[in-house]
């Protein structure tokens, strides 16, 4: 009896167990089993079960056998075991990792070490030290256990007053004066329950008799037709639990413990005017093709490029409501988890509460109970950030992958999977429809649509005929030469901002850098005061008056004098939208104003709190980083402002222009969403380049079509396929020599039309006190470039180089 098993470590292998025969017949793929690997006890993922031995297993080779049967019934479907082997295989991800990713949060299951004192152990403590051979501590152990019988080694420790571990006590456990047990610890997240009340058959008949607070108990617990919680009782009739109690004696209530759902939208208004929107022309045309293919029942890959304003979230509900009428359920994906309970709300309005969130936003407690919820077919639509591309829900017959360009998709740690292309690959498992959506969408995607591969639907104009925003590219040079001085608010933004605020419209205004000053640079001697553990500037952050590392979060005061030369003359240069707050307060003091990045989010909900001040009014103008960009839909938002907008096209990376596409078109599209006409102001030094010209003049065709020749000329995707071989260590000459001895490797194994980039410093040399290297593979097809890399590590691992050091990135979003 034998089990293959994915363990949840950074292992691209799995391990074959053999399983004791009883436990057997209740094993299949998908649950989770106990397991010795070396000398920790994990629990890992049964992935395949056999009679016989793997193909080629060594006689002489003794298999460990399986501790424990974790879960009673498998908890992963074969259809997402079906992904996780796609995922694992495609991006070299740990496949344990992959699956432990379609678990709920927290359900990795821990083991704690149980130490019992045995006969043995009672009498050598009655012997003299001599004659019974203990040592000092050993001795101490004896005495703490036969008071206690048995202990974990976290009490046994806390008790003795020193440090134990397991291999401490191989003198005691040799000698049978103690003995070991592994077992399963508590789950750190389970259901919640709370005590409710219910009426017993004839209490009715009693309620004459009863005194006024009693009946009043009897009549809600008769409305109510189902269990009350004790709690909401006690508080609504401002009772004592003594009336409750005395009811219960008399035989008229009993109580019992129910299941409280943990509801992440329960303090979530639903609007009450989204129902009865009337189609536009193209939107008809586009749901009546999409309509076709949902009920095709096979897999269909779609793009849905929409302007702006051109109701993409519309067709999404009316394709969801058909998949639901089908019979079948829909998952939705997002970029951002600020837009997932804005879309929440109006999905409820238009599908009740069959519907099931999914983001890192909501507490343990609350994901645990909306994955149960899913798993038992209770929720049949699913909206989520990345990570719920794994929700456990089953017959999918539509998957929508809403600004599907967005490269919040791709997750930077392993398992480095693209929720969107591996949305396909569910779609395709599935038999699914695939709806990508974006009004700009990403450059491989808009080829892959042109060239065939996804059906294309178009949608050009906006509801209602309401025209897109005049763009204005901002010359800051000229702001300059005017002034005199930089500004971070040019003169044309600031009369602007006061006409809306006269006509009591609202406006938004981006810069996607969070704290006060970018930097801090000394005058003297030209230092930049950096962070200690990366290769990068630490911000200045007024509110705290801290310097703060982005990447890693360490922070220190901010010094009076350069650590360097001791000179006084620093220089807070470059700003982040903490300025920008403290200058729009100063120049509009009668204005409401708010700020939207991390900074400001960092308590449960206060995203959705500013947003939702912002929709009714209460904020005139509200600054923020690209979180206000993306999918808000403000009907008073007239003016929108995009400050330093050209920094980011100078990042060394080839996606750069993109990028900065995206996240422009997506800022202009937030304004004349309702009737009044909107307005964007870029501010910019470098507004002759091409891609600030095409925002301004809503191209995204034209924009692909320059770009789209670049790719092809100098061989990036989607004309090659990319891989990014990355190598993180401490010492900076051990990455050197490790990345330098990969490079020949993968030199040496490449055939075909395979091109090197590097190997060389990251752009980002340190990040998290790792220093970072890197290589650059080009390949023609992805096979091509999958076989070369496997070749590469088969060869890297029998010349010894330690491969928890390598990362492999394939289809980088971001090679920084």
């Amino acid at each position: 009896m034998f089990l293959e098993v994915a363990l949840p470590l950074p292992l691209l292998q799995t391990f074959t167990y053999r399983c004791p025969p009883a436990v057997f017949p209740q094993v299949h793929p998908g649950q989770r089993v106990l397991v010795p690997f070396r000398n920790q006890r994990l629990a890992g993922f049964v992935v395949k079960s056999s009679e016989t031995p793997p193909p080629g297993l060594p006689e002489e080779i003794a298999l460990k056998e399986v501790l424990d049967l974790i879960d009673p019934s498998s908890l992963i479907s074969a259809e997402l075991l079906q992904l996780s082997e796609w995922v694992a295989e495609y991006y070299f991800a740990s496949r344990g990792e992959v699956l432990r990713a379609c678990l709920p949060p927290k359900a990795h299951v821990e083991t704690r070490i149980a130490v019992a004192i045995r006969q043995p152990g009672l009498e050598a403590l009655g012997l003299d030290e001599e004659t019974a051979d203990l040592l000092l501590k050993e001795r101490q152990i004896l005495c703490i256990l036969r008071d206690h019988q048995s202990l974990d080694l976290g009490d046994l420790e806390r008790y003795a007053g020193f440090e134990i571990r397991e291999k401490s006590l191989r003198r005691l456990v040799s000698n049978q004066y103690v003995q070991i047990h592994h077992q399963l610890a508590k789950p750190a997240v389970t259901a919640r329950f709370q005590r409710c009340a219910t009426l017993r058959d004839g209490a009715l008949d009693a309620a004459s008799k009863l005194t006024r607070r009693q009946g009043d108990v009897i009549r809600i617990l008769e409305a109510s037709q189902g269990p009350v919680p004790v709690a909401d009782l006690l508080e609504a009739l401002s009772i004592s639990s003594s009336v409750l109690n005395g009811l219960h004696r008399r035989g008229l209530l009993a109580f019992s413990n129910q299941a409280v759902r943990r509801d992440p939208l329960k303090n979530i208004a639903v609007p009450t005017s989204l129902s009865g929107r009337a189609h536009t022309s193209e939107q008809v045309q586009a749901l009546k093709e999409l309509r076709c293919a949902l009920s095709s029942g096979s897999f269909v890959p779609a793009l849905l490029h929409g302007v702006t304003g051109s109701g993409k979230t519309e067709i999404y509900l009316c394709l969801i409501e058909e998949s639901l009428r089908l019979g079948r359920t829909a998952l939705m994906l997002m970029p951002e988890i600020g837009l997932t309970p804005r879309v929440a709300e109006e999905f409820r309005q238009r599908l009740g509460r069959d519907i099931a969130i999914l983001h890192s936003g909501l507490s343990d407690g609350e994901r645990f109970d909306e994955w149960w919820r899913i798993k038992r077919g209770e929720a049949r639509v699913v909206i989520g950030t990345r990570s719920a591309l794994f929700a456990p829900v089953e017959n999918l017959g539509l998957i929508v992958v809403d600004e599907e360009h967005d490269a919040s998709y791709k997750q930077q740690e392993s398992p480095r999977y693209h929720a969107r292309d591996t949305a396909l690959v569910r779609g395709k498992l599935a038999k699914a429809l695939v709806v990508l959506g974006s009004a700009t969408p990403a450059i491989e995607t808009f080829h892959n649509a042109r060239s065939g591969k996804y059906r294309f639907l178009r949608l050009a104009s906006r509801v209602q005929s309401r025209p897109l925003p005049e763009v204005t590219l901002v010359d800051m040079r000229e702001e300059f030469k005017a002034a005199g001085k930089p500004a971070v608010l040019s003169g044309v933004l600031q009369s602007q901002v006061a006409q809306r605020l006269e006509r009591k419209e609202q406006v938004l205004i981006l810069l996607n850098r969070r704290g006060f000053s970018a930097s801090v640079l000394c005058r003297s001697c030209g230092q930049n005061i950096q962070c200690r553990n990366c290769s990068i500037s630490l911000a200045f952050h007024r509110a705290a008056n801290r310097l703060v590392c982005h990447y890693c979060s360490y922070e220190q005061r901010v010094p009076e004098v350069c650590p360097r030369c001791g000179s006084e003359h620093l220089y807070f240069q470059g700003e982040g939208t903490e300025k920008v707050e403290a200058l729009l307060q100063k120049f509009f003091p009668n204005a409401a104003i708010a700020r939207l990045d991390r900074d400001t989010v960092q308590r449960k909900n206060a995203h959705a709190s500013i947003l939702g001040s912002f929709r009714k009014g209460e904020i005139d103008i509200l600054a923020g980083t690209q979180m206000i960009a993306k999918g808000h839909d403000f009907h008073n938002v007239t003016l929108a402002a995009v400050l330093s907008a050209d920094t980011s096209l100078s990042f060394p990376d080839f996606r750069s222009a993109e990028r900065t596409f995206h996240l422009l078109s997506q800022m202009s599209g937030r304004p004349g969403r309702g009737d009044r006409p909107g307005q964007v102001l870029i501010q910019t030094f470098h507004p002759e380049h091409y891609c600030l010209k095409l925002v301004a003049q809503h191209d995204y065709e034209g924009f692909f079509e320059k770009e789209i020749r670049f790719r092809r000329m100098m061989h990036y995707p989607p004309f090659t396929c990319l891989a990014n071989l990355l190598v993180r260590d401490r010492n900076v000459d051990k990455a050197a020599k490790l990345i330098s001895h990969m490079a020949k490797i993968v030199q040496n194994e490449a055939t075909g039309q395979v091109r090197l980039l590097g190997p060389a410093l990251s752009p980002l040399a340190k990040l998290k006190n790792e220093h970072r290297f890197q290589l650059l593979i080009k390949a023609k097809t992805r096979r091509e470039l999958r076989e070369l890399l496997k070749r590469s590590l088969v060869v890297a691992e029998k010349e010894g180089l330690e491969a928890s050091k390598i990362h492999i990135d394939i289809d980088p979003q971001n090679i920084m």
